[in-house]
């Protein structure tokens, strides 16, 4: 599995040359612990998270950013994913394509990853979703045919 088929796509990001005050309202309206900051032309350039907020001074995203930001690409196994979120105790990675965010992987994409797959008991047909399906693809069978498959990422 890749990134592309995780991630979260409608990213919530900011411009470097917004105030500290207007990332902080976007982090609590949105409730979300962290932005990705681009320039004008839309680039990475930083990422701004709750602790930058606190435990830095500025009065510009600029001031206060981390830079250097880990990225990945959209083709990135989940795997490998995994293995930087829990190595580099980092809790979400942008995902980058010719240097503009695409999406983000966070450790609830990872979660939610683990409580999508649902297996009809009839065929063993693997259906993704929050919820089980109506019924299954394959059989027709109905929703209560659905058993909660438990797989870890990248599995």
């Amino acid at each position: 599995m890749k990134a592309r088929e995780i991630m979260t796509t409608e990213v919530i990001r900011i411009l470097d040359d917004a105030t500290v005050e207007d990332a902080a309202r976007l982090l609590a309206r949105n409730r979300i612990s962290g932005l990705p900051v681009v320039n004008e032309a839309g680039i990475l350039i930083g990422l701004v998270t709750e602790l930058d907020l606190i435990a830095r001074q500025g009065r510009l995203v600029s001031d206060i950013m981390s830079r250097g930001v880990i990225t990945i690409g959209p083709e990135t196994e989940v795997e490998q994913i995994q293995h930087l979120l829990t190595n580099q105790r980092i809790r979400r990675v942008p995902v980058v394509e010719d240097g503009k965010v695409i999406g983000i992987v966070s450790r609830s994409d990872l979660v939610r990853q683990i409580a999508m797959r649902w297996v009809c008991g009839i065929c063993g047909e693997s259906v993704r979703g929050l919820e089980p399906p109506d019924y299954c693809p394959s059989c027709g069978a109905g929703a209560t045919a659905f058993i909660h498959d438990v797989v870890p990422p990248g599995m």
